[in-house]
């Protein structure tokens, strides 16, 4: 596969569940979708001396290399987040920067990336290929239905539901409840 393939998260999950064969569940496995895009995944503590958090870089022919910070990475949903951030760069923004990006707390931000819209984009792929749409309104409906047949209750608090949707997409709370505010499923 290469980047020019998909020009969005739901155009690369759709093309990796049919050549997969499989139906996509949560949580997204973001390991796999690299090797699917031959993307190479590989720890690199040089990172730390900059304060990266990440980067990929682009090399000749369709080659590219995401290098995750295992000490800024070591809590699971920032490293999967920051891996599907760098393959949004790689889906996207390939054909416009041939070096490569390298990101930090700064640019993995959504409120402190908001005026770089390299970065703003890299941010929302990485959400919607973490969290898709279709993934959280059905296993957000079977949470729902769960606990309020486990509590004997008509509703769920926001809370709650966002916590639940986040462990099972091993996302953090923050970026769940930003997912479900963006889908306008919460307030």
């Amino acid at each position: 596969m290469t980047a020019q393939n998909f020009k969005s998260a739901a155009e690369l999950l759709a093309k990796y569940e049919e050549e997969a064969g499989i139906k996509l569940k949560a949580p997204i496995n973001v390991d796999d979708l690299a090797k699917f895009l031959n993307v190479r995944v590989e720890e690199d503590i040089s990172l730390e001396l900059e304060d990266a958090i990440g980067q990929i870089c682009f090399h000749d022919g369709d080659e590219a290399v995401v290098s995750i910070n295992p000490i800024q990475n070591s809590y699971e949903p920032r490293r999967r987040f920051t891996l599907a951030h760098e393959l949004g760069h790689f889906c996207l923004h390939t054909d416009k920067v041939k070096s490569g990006f390298k990101d930090n707390r700064k640019t993995m931000s959504r409120s402190l990336s908001y005026w770089d819209s390299k970065e703003s984009e890299a941010n929302s792929f990485a959400a919607q290929l973490l969290m898709p749409r279709n993934l959280i309104l059905e296993h957000g409906q079977e949470v729902i239905d769960e606990y309020k047949a486990r509590h004997g209750v008509s509703a769920m608090p926001a809370a709650i539901f966002t916590a639940r949707l986040a462990s099972l997409f091993k996302v953090s709370n923050k970026a769940m409840e930003y997912r479900l505010k963006n889908l306008d499923i919460i307030k």
